[in-house]
Formats: C-alpha cells, sequence, structure tokens
C-alpha cells in the first residue's frame, strides 16, 4: 500500500508541475474505483493536503466506503481531512443476495455504517441499490422503504447487468440461474421512482435521486461534458477535448511512477474526440438527466441539433411523448421513459 500511496502523490505532482492548474476552477474531488476506505488516512492526507489548500471553491470532497470497512474512528479521521460527502455500497438489504453476490457486508453492517455516518456529522451520505434482482427473499418495496428510513440524502440505483465472462455470465449462459425478465425490471424501477418520491427524493438523472441539497456536484460534473483529472491506475480523465485512460495494471502503474519524470512518461492511452463525438455525448448525457437538452445552446457550440439531423425520430418521439419540452428550446425525456433514455439518444446522433 506504501508503494500505492508514494505513486499516486507522484502522479498528481507531476500533473501539477505539468499544468500548473487553477485550483479556484475545481469543485470537487472523488475517490472511488476500487476501494478507498481501504487506503491509509496518511495517503488521504497527502493527496488532498496538495490540492485542498488553494482549492477555495471546492465543497465537496466524496470517498467511496464499503460497509464492512466501515467503523467510527474512520468516519472520524475522514471527517477530519475533509471529506465531506461518504458514498455507501449497500446493494441490498436482503442477505440472501448479499450472499449470492459474494458481498461481504451483511445487511444490518450496511445499515449501522449509514447510521455511524450520519452519527459522525456527515451531512451527505449517498448510497447505492441495485433492482432487477433475481430470487428476492422479500419485496422490492420493502427494501425500497428500508432504504428511505436512513439519514441519507442521495441514491444511485442501478439494474443488475450480466457480464458473459463471470462467474454469474456463465451460469445464467449454462441454465444454472435465471435473471428477472424485462417486466420485473421495470415493475421495481417504477417503484423506486415513486416510493423515493414519497420520502421527498428528486429524481434528477436516470440512475440519480436526491434530496434537497443532496444532489452530487462531482456527477453533475461528468454529465455536463467539464474536464476532470483522473489520478491511479485505470482512472479516466478528460481536458475538453480528449479523453485518456491510465494503465490498469497496479504494478505497471507504480514501476511506470517510479520512473515517471513527467506526466508524458505515464503510460496511458488516449483518445481525441471529434466534434460529432461530443456532440452526441452530449446528447446522451443530457437526455438522461431531468434537465434535458437545450437546442439553441447546442446550435451554439456544435451548430448542430437532433430535431434537424435526426428529424424523422425526433418527431416520431415528440409525438409520442416520449420527448417533451420544458421551455421553448429545451427538451427533456419524461421518468417514465427513461428507462429507453439510452436508445431514444442514439437514435437522434449524427452518424
Amino acid at each position: 500500500m506504501q508503494a500505492m500511496e508514494a505513486a499516486l502523490v507522484k502522479e498528481l505532482s507531476l500533473r501539477i508541475a505539468t499544468e500548473s492548474p487553477n485550483f479556484n476552477d475545481l469543485q470537487s474531488i472523488y475517490f472511488g474505483g476500487g476501494t478507498p476506505s481501504l487506503f491509509p488516512e496518511t495517503g488521504l492526507e497527502r493527496l488532498l493536503n496538495l490540492v485542498l489548500p488553494e482549492a477555495v471553491n471546492c465543497h465537496e470532497v466524496t470517498l467511496e466506503a464499503n460497509p464492512e470497512d466501515i467503523t467510527p474512528e474512520k468516519l472520524a479521521a475522514w471527517r477530519k481531512l475533509g471529506v465531506t460527502r461518504l458514498s455507501i455500497g449497500l446493494q441490498t438489504f436482503d442477505q440472501n443476495r448479499l450472499d449470492w453476490m459474494n458481498r461481504k457486508h451483511s445487511a444490518e453492517q450496511a445499515e449501522q455504517a449509514v447510521r455511524w455516518a450520519a452519527a459522525a456529522g456527515f451531512a451527505h451520505i449517498s448510497a447505492d441499490l441495485i433492482y432487477g434482482l433475481p430470487g428476492r427473499s422479500h419485496a422490492f418495496e420493502e427494501e425500497v422503504q428500508r432504504f428511505t428510513s436512513l439519514p441519507v440524502d442521495h441514491l444511485s440505483a442501478y439494474i443488475l447487468t450480466v457480464e458473459d465472462q463471470t462467474v454469474l455470465g456463465r451460469r445464467v449462459a449454462n441454465g444454472q440461474e435465471t435473471i428477472a425478465d424485462e417486466t420485473a425490471v421495470e415493475g421495481e424501477y417504477e417503484m423506486l421512482c415513486r416510493e423515493l418520491a414519497r420520502a421527498g427524493f428528486e429524481h434528477y438523472e436516470v440512475s440519480n435521486w436526491a434530496r434537497p441539497g443532496g444532489h452530487a456536484v462531482h456527477n453533475q460534473h461528468y454529465w455536463s461534458g467539464l474536464p476532470y483529472w483522473g489520478i491511479g491506475p485505470g482512472a479516466h480523465g478528460f481536458d475538453g477535448a480528449q479523453r485518456t485512460a491510465n494503465v490498469s495494471n497496479n504494478p505497471r502503474y507504480i514501476k511506470s511512477l517510479g520512473e515517471a519524470q513527467s506526466v508524458a512518461d505515464l503510460p496511458a492511452q488516449s483518445e481525441r474526440l471529434t466534434e460529432t463525438d461530443r456532440y452526441n455525448e452530449t446528447i446522451m448525457t443530457g437526455l438522461r438527466t431531468a434537465r434535458g437538452i437545450d437546442l439553441k445552446a447546442l446550435e451554439s457550440q456544435f451548430g448542430l441539433r437532433p430535431d434537424r439531423v435526426a428529424s424523422a425520430a425526433w418527431r416520431r418521439y415528440v409525438e409520442a411523448g416520449v420527448i417533451v419540452s420544458s421551455e421553448p428550446e429545451n427538451h427533456r425525456i419524461p421518468e417514465a421513459h427513461w428507462l429507453i433514455a439510452d436508445a431514444v439518444a442514439s437514435d437522434l446522433f449524427k452518424a
């Protein structure tokens, strides 16, 4: 862990030296991807000390944490370091399904972790749930109600995905496991939307809900296409025109940082986005949000707008009520159709 800590600190230091960023523009920091809750507090402190003293407008520092890693002592340490928001991987309160997914924590540990975080003074606590799980031992409605009874102000909910090259994927392919059918998945999503609205959550993106004041700044930056750095093995960054991805192999990442004299020495892949790529991504991310897309802004930025680029598909979706107008130039997909948002967006892409 010491070698990884040193590599992360060095990469961040090199990026600062190379790019001389204005940290007044920095509004969020996110420790995620892997198990940052196992990362030593000394490492978190060293990383934050390189950035936070100058980042006067950064009011959101998020740390992803597994329920089994959370203790009152760690929570106090994270708060002292400047972490303002926890993202806790609950996933489900169904112990049968937690065991099925080989999760280390219990349903009771998950709930206790949230309550400890609130008691430690974290005003912003996010959690995630998985819907579309087959073989539940209790109704999904009970799951959602248990979640809304907790002191959380943000939820990210995802459908269970089955990857071909995983144990679950092979078991499904061999007929040893079944997955929830489309009707069941849609029913659980609709119930999630209904129960969270009843509990005071705003559905502000396909997979994200927030109580007043609980919206994730970091998420909204991604969806708005703003630049960001990615530090660490497998981390992705974006400068507004080019997307980069660090090497994901931990030993290779550590070795390369030990030898690196500049950011250019790091093994990374890059992809320069065309104007068409950026236009299509703006359509995709915009239509996944409650705000939707602004046709005039799209035309101003790209010289393109979907009601002209894909006029037949646009007209079809508008007539069907799948796309609605919230302002003269602003259009969005209503919540009832959000499960097909990606398919709708792809029909509006510029080829």
